[in-house]
C-alpha cells in the first residue's frame, strides 16, 4: 500500500515470501509521516550500525525507512551516502537518504543508540568495541557478525548484549552502493545483560521494515548452528569462486558438505551443543537458494585481497575441536586452503 501526500512518498514493507522483491521508499520527517506511523502502531528506535560494509549498508537503509539510523563506514562510502544517498538494489530496491553517515563517531549525532549492530569483521570485534566505549553502559550492542566468539568478545566491556544470526546475501558494488541477493530468517536472542524482551524489541524493529525477524532464547545454538553453515558453505564458494546457489546445483559437492557437516556437528557436541546434522544440511539448501545470487563474504574478501574471516568460522572449530581432543582434517584442509589463497 503507498501513501502520496505533497512530495511525502510512503510505502508499507509487503512480503509474501522469503524470497520476495521489497520496495522500500523513504519519506521525509513530516508530521503526516509521523501520523502514519503512529497509527500502524510503529515505535521508532535510534541504531547506530558501526563498520557498515555490504551487509551492514543493507540493514542501514532498511531499517531507516522508519527508524533513525547512524552509520560509521569507510571514508569513500559514507561519503557518497552523504551527498548522494545510499542505494540498494536486488531483493530490496531504496535509494536511502535518511542516514547520518560518518567515518567515525565524532562525525555523527552523539545521542545513544538504542541499539548498536556490530558488523565489522570478527578479528575488528575488540577494537570496534574500545571505540565505542561511552556506549559501554548506554546502549544494547548486537553482534551481525560471523564466526564464534563475538559475543564473549563484545561481553567483556558492553553491560548488554544480544546475539543474532543474520541470513541475508550482500554485495558491496561501491561506495555508495550495494547490491542485496536474498532474504532469509534473522535471529535475535540475550547474551549477557539483556532478556527475551530486549531481543523482541529489536527483533519487531527488524520486522517493521520487512526483514523476517524473531526473538530466540537459545541464541548459542543458533549461533553454531549457523558457524557449522558457514564452515561449509563459505571457503568452498571462496575456493571455487561460486556464488552461493551453485554449491547445491553441483552434486559432485553434495558429499562434501555432508563431511564437513558432520564433522563440525560432532565438535559442536563436544562443546556442549546439541546440532542436528540434517537440519543444518537442509538450512545450507534453503539458504542457498534464498540468496543464490549472492557471493559470500569469504569469496568477496579474496577477490579484494583482503584478510578473510576463516580463524573466527573454521578456525574456531579447530581450536575448540584440539580442546577436546577430536580431530578435524576437513575443517583444517578448508583453513589451510584459504590461507593459502589469501598469501
Amino acid at each position: 500500500m503507498r501513501y502520496r501526500f505533497r512530495s511525502v512518498l510512503l510505502a508499507s514493507t509487503i512480503i509474501s515470501g522469503n524470497t520476495s522483491r521489497v520496495t522500500v521508499w523513504t519519506y521525509a520527517e513530516d508530521l503526516l509521516a509521523q501520523r502514519i506511523n503512529s497509527i500502524k502502531g510503529v515505535y521508532k528506535l535510534r541504531f547506530l550500525v558501526f563498520g557498515a560494509g555490504a551487509l551492514g549498508s543493507v540493514v542501514a537503509a532498511r531499517l531507516a525507512s522508519i527508524h533513525e539510523v547512524s552509520l560509521i563506514g569507510r571514508k569513500d562510502h559514507v561519503d557518497a551516502i552523504n551527498e548522494c544517498g545510499l542505494r540498494v538494489t536486488g531483493h530490496t530496491e531504496v535509494l536511502q537518504k535518511k542516514i547520518d553517515a560518518g567515518a567515525n563517531l565524532a562525525a555523527i549525532d552523539g545521542v545513544p543508540p538504542d541499539a548498536i549492530l556490530i558488523t565489522v569483521k570478527a578479528y575488528d570485534t575488540r577494537s570496534a568495541v574500545r571505540a565505542l566505549a561511552s556506549y559501554w553502559n548506554k546502549s544494547i550492542f548486537v553482534s551481525l557478525q560471523n564466526g564464534l566468539g563475538n559475543e564473549e568478545a563484545i561481553a567483556e566491556n558492553a553491560i548488554r548484549v544480544l546475539g543474532a544470526v543474520i541470513n541475508q546475501g550482500a554485495t558491496f558494488i561501491g561506495p555508495g552502493e550495494v547490491f542485496h541477493a536474498g532474504s532469509a530468517e534473522i535471529d535475535f536472542g540475550p547474551v549477557a545483560g539483556t532478556t527475551n524482551e530486549d531481543a523482541e524489541t529489536i527483533a519487531a524493529a527488524f520486522r517493521e521494515v520487512g526483514f523476517p525477524a524473531q526473538a530466540k532464547r537459545d541464541i548459542r545454538e543458533k549461533i553454531w548452528a549457523k558457524v557449522v553453515l558457514n564452515a561449509a558453505v563459505n571457503p568452498l564458494t571462496a575456493l571455487l569462486r561460486k556464488r552461493t546457489g551453485e554449491l547445491v546445483e553441483n552434486k559432485a559437492l553434495e558429499p562434501v558438505l555432508e563431511l564437513i557437516v558432520k564433522e563440525s556437528v560432532t565438535i559442536a557436541a563436544a562443546s556442549g551443543v546439541k546440532l542436528d546434522e540434517t537440519k543444518i544440511l537442509d538450512k545450507i539448501v534453503a539458504v542457498a537458494k534464498a540468496t543464490s545470487d549472492n557471493k559470500s563474504s569469504m569469496l568477496q574478501d579474496l577477490e579484494k585481497g583482503h584478510r578473510t574471516e576463516i580463524d573466527a568460522i573454521n578456525g574456531e572449530l579447530i581450536a575448540r575441536a584440539r580442546a577436546h581432543g577430536i580431530t578435524c582434517p576437513v575443517n583444517e584442509l578448508f583453513a589451510n586452503m584459504i590461507h593459502a589463497a589469501e598469501a
